[in-house]
């Protein structure tokens, strides 16, 4: 080295031969490389502690929602099952409904006719309507 980059370094107290030979410098250098090692593995342990706890967290509603399923599965089946059932209950009630009518209808051709065998036919018509709808809607 030049004479004068040693004074400087010597002024500034970067002694490049001082610090390797110095054990107070050396030891110092230890213990603040241990302590930044146990602060990095403390760090590691809580970040891991914390990515198991996120986990479990969802592991546990994933298994709660596979627990849930049969229950859910069961739920939709009868759901399922009473929407296949419905186009029969509604053609049901269409036809009552129709068979309704044709008795309302009946019943006032009824009034506006004037012969007593037309309107004794159209009461057993009206009264035929009415069983009818009352057997189809059993």
């Amino acid at each position: 080295m030049l004479g004068m980059e040693k004074k400087v370094r010597a002024m500034y107290g970067d002694d490049v031969e001082s610090k390797v030979n110095n054990p107070i410098v050396a030891e110092r250098e230890t213990a603040n490389s241990a302590r930044a090692g146990l602060v990095i593995g403390l760090l590691a342990i809580i970040l891991a502690l914390g990515v198991y706890v996120a986990l479990d967290a969802k592991m546990s509603t994933v298994v709660q929602s596979v627990a849930d399923m049969p229950a859910k599965v069961a739920a939709l089946d009868a759901k399922v099952t009473a929407i296949e059932g419905l186009p029969a209950k509604i053609r049901k009630q269409m036809v009552a409904d129709r068979l309704a009518e044709m008795a309302a209808t009946a019943d006032a051709l009824t009034a506006g006719l004037d012969a007593e065998a037309h309107k004794a036919a159209m009461a057993k018509i009206s009264d035929l309507a009415k069983q009818l709808k009352a057997d189809v809607t059993k």
